[in-house]
Parts: C-alpha cells; sequence; structure tokens
C-alpha cells in the first residue's frame, strides 16, 4: 500500500505511519522513494514500528521528528538522519529493542543548533545516542532512565547511561534552581527550562545526600526549590504507601543542598522531616536559609507537635520560618485549625487551605511512552 505513493507531494507538511500491533517476523518498511522523495514541505514526520532506512531520508524542511522501532537501528543511522535535518526543533526517539553497548562519545558531535525539546526513552539513553549530539539551543529534555555515570549494566534495561560530558551540550542544566525529588526518580529545573530523568525499579531507593547525587553528574549545591513528594497512587492491598525515610537519611539528605529556600513536602510521614528541620544535639542547622515550608497532607500525615517542636528550635537558634502553608486534602478539624494557630507563636505567618494535591507527571514502570 505504501507503494502506491510514488508520486511527489509538494504540498505535503505532516506524515504519520505507524503500525498498530508489535511487528514480529513479518515488518513493514517505508520505501526510501515514497512521494517520489518529493516532499518539500514536509515539517512532521512520525513513524512508529516502520522499518525506515534513515540513511536515505531527506526532508528539507523538517522541524519535528518522532520514531518508535521494534528492530534494531544504530546511533550512526539516527545521527546521519540529524545531520541532514538540521532544522529540527522537536525529538521524540523510542528504541523498543535492546540496542548495542554506547560508544565512546565522538570527539566532533551532531549539532542540532534549532532543537528545543528531546524526548528520549530509557532504551534510548541507554544506548548513548545523546552522546553524540550537541542541542545549544535545547530548552527542554526529558530523558527516562537514570544516569549511573560511567558504570552500567547493559543487562538492566531500567537503568541508563548518560555520559557526563552529555551534560555540558544540554543549556537547560545551566543555574539549575529547582529539584523535584520522587522515589527512584528527579525532576530537575533552572531559568531556561527542564531537565528530567525518571528511573525506574521494582524497590524503592534510599532517601539521602546519594539519593540527591546520584541522577546525574549536576551539582544541586545551588538549588533554591526542593519538592519531596511521595508517589501517591502506590498502594500496598488497600493501604496507602508513604515516603517514610529514617531521621538519618533525611539529615543525610539535607546537607547536601545547603541553600534551599523553600521547602514542599507531598505526601510524605511528616514527623522525621520536622525533628531534622530543628535542633540536634549537634548543633547543626539543616537547611539554614529556610524561609517557606508548604505541606501538602492527609489528617494522617501531619505530626503538629514536631512541626511546632521545629519551627520553635528554628526561631530561637536560627533564623525562624518566614511561611509555613498547610495544604489539606479535606476541610480540617477544630483541633487542627487551632494548631495552625498556635504555630503562629514561632513563625513569620501560618496559613491553611483546603486543595487536592499537585499531580506531578509520572510515568509507569516499564512504560516507553509519555
Amino acid at each position: 500500500m505504501l507503494g502506491q505513493f510514488a508520486k511527489p507531494a509538494p504540498e505535503l507538511k505532516h506524515l504519520e505511519i505507524m503500525v498498530n500491533t508489535y511487528p514480529t517476523n513479518r515488518s513493514i518498511t517505508l520505501p526510501s522513494a515514497i512521494f517520489g522523495g518529493q516532499i518539500p514541505k514536509l515539517t512532521s514526520l512520525s513513524l512508529e514500528y516502520i522499518r525506515a532506512d534513515l540513511r536515505d531520508l531527506n526532508f528539507p524542511s523538517l522541524m519535528r521528528f518522532r520514531f518508535v522501532e521494534g528492530t534494531n537501528v544504530s546511533v550512526q543511522d539516527l545521527t546521519s538522519f540529524f545531520r541532514r535535518h538540521p532544522s529540527l526543533e522537536f525529538i521524540q526517539i523510542c528504541i523498543a529493542s535492546m540496542p548495542a553497548p554506547p560508544t565512546v562519545p565522538p570527539s566532533e558531535r551532531v549539532c542540532l543548533a534549532a532543537l528545543k525539546e528531546l524526548r528520549f526513552s530509557h532504551k534510548t539513553c541507554l544506548s548513548g545516542l545523546l552522546d553524540h549530539l550537541s542541542l545549544p539551543t535545547c530548552t527542554e529534555a526529558m530523558l527516562k532512565g537514570e544516569s549511573t555515570g560511567d558504570e552500567v549494566d547493559h543487562y538492566d534495561p531500567r537503568v541508563t547511561r548518560i555520559h557526563p560530558s552529555s551534560i555540558d551540550h544540554l543549556p537547560v542544566t545551566k543555574g539549575i534552581t529547582k529539584v523535584v525529588a520522587m522515589p527512584n526518580s528527579c525532576v530537575l529545573s533552572g531559568p531556561n527550562g527542564n531537565l528530567r530523568f525518571w528511573g525506574f525499579r521494582r524497590i524503592r531507593g534510599t532517601f539521602d545526600a546519594q539519593f540527591f547525587t546520584s541522577f546525574s553528574p549536576i551539582s544541586v549545591l545551588e538549588i533554591r526549590e526542593l519538592w519531596v513528594v511521595h508517589k501517591s497512587t502506590s498502594y500496598i492491598g488497600s493501604a496507602r504507601r508513604f515516603l517514610d525515610p529514617t531521621a538519618a537519611e533525611i539529615r543525610s539528605a539535607f546537607k547536601v543542598p545547603p541553600k534551599v529556600e523553600d521547602l514542599t513536602l507531598v505526601g510524605c510521614r511528616t514527623e522525621r522531616f520536622f525533628s531534622a528541620l530543628g535542633m540536634e544535639a549537634d548543633g547543626v542547622v539543616l537547611l539554614p536559609g529556610l524561609q517557606r515550608l508548604t505541606l501538602f497532607v492527609g489528617w494522617e500525615d501531619l505530626d503538629f507537635s514536631a512541626l511546632i517542636q521545629s519551627a520553635k528550635a528554628r526561631k530561637e537558634h536560627a533564623q525562624p520560618l518566614g511561611q509555613v502553608t498547610i495544604v489539606f486534602e479535606e476541610e480540617p478539624e477544630a483541633d487542627l485549625v487551632e494548631g495552625v494557630e498556635m504555630l503562629k507563636e514561632f513563625v513569620g505567618e501560618s496559613i491553611y487551605r483546603v486543595s487536592e494535591p499537585p499531580k506531578l507527571y509520572w510515568l509507569d514502570e516499564g512504560c516507553d511512552y509519555w
């Protein structure tokens, strides 16, 4: 059927070809001479589970490219395609098959000067494709997987290799100011856009200093805003599972970003967080620049006594909190409202409101799409 499209299509701008079922022994190949090879105005191309010789395709006006493959494709095929399409502004690549071990980053990378947004599945990251690209104007990069530096287990598709040298080619990593930490995942935001890393494993990782530093070679020393988020849709039976790190883990983690001014906790058990933010026997004040604390909690999450003790200790021995905002999922009982009023003695401003917790973007384990 594809072979019937042999005549030039001078006005065609968008082309999407998709195979609905995962190909096995019977794969469909995109003819290299489709539309006679004459699609001068094509700006958007999406190929899903289609065999294509990327080295033969040439669309001078192409700006958006989405490619999902079910058979082997080499990094060299993709970089060859990118080199001939410097006008690309959006790229989404999902390599469904296990890629070959990545090669050493080349001395001369393919420069995509117009690219604004990049999306890679974890197997695409594992292929090392990012290590072959230079993206001087990219404003958003979505890289699924967990960065592990140079050490990679090529037999575990959930582990992603991102070479430290690749970070220098993503301008969105400059001036990182915000980090959102979830179990085995991280969102880093800077003034130019977002750099997102996802890592999926069957067992939740430990919340400690390594939790913050293992995602990428990017330093988090300049973080000003920190979110700690529990994946609230996760259940064991009918019970909600909370992010429940130990006090030692929290103290270890909070020593890593020393310049945090805004801290937001979403769906976490709070008592140990509050204890860590108070004064300990060693006299160390964690997050010494903390000014604003925001809590998204259910009534069972909040330990008001620990919160008040923490606020009192910070007022007496360090800089008092300027503002504490408590967001309840439902209208709080009278004793909780009274606790908010008691808190005002130790902080600049204490307020509460009723709202749903934020719906942060999350991908299911094993899913290659977003």
